[in-house]
């Protein structure tokens, strides 16, 4: 085959380059946007777990507190011996 036929070859025209250049840059695209909503979903569940348990601490702390307890918790109030 002669170099004149090969050029003819639509598997090596410049349009066929220019086609999977910009296929592979809107792939590249894709993965990229899809990169930034993992990191920001990501991010914001550890926010989340961090509020959680901020949450559940502060919360074990204060059931120390007598006021708060009674106010939080009825289980004392149901048992028969009161918590002195």
């Amino acid at each position: 085959m002669k170099n004149s036929e090969q050029e003819l070859l639509p598997f090596e025209s410049e349009e066929h380059e220019e086609r999977e250049e910009r296929e592979e840059d809107e792939m590249a695209n894709a993965r990229r946007q899809w990169i930034c909503r993992i990191d920001n979903l990501s991010s914001r569940l550890i926010k989340l777990l961090l509020i959680v348990s901020l949450f559940g601490v502060i919360i074990q702390v204060s059931m120390h507190i007598p006021l708060v307890r009674n106010w939080l918790s009825l289980v004392e109030r149901l048992e028969g011996v009161r918590y002195k």
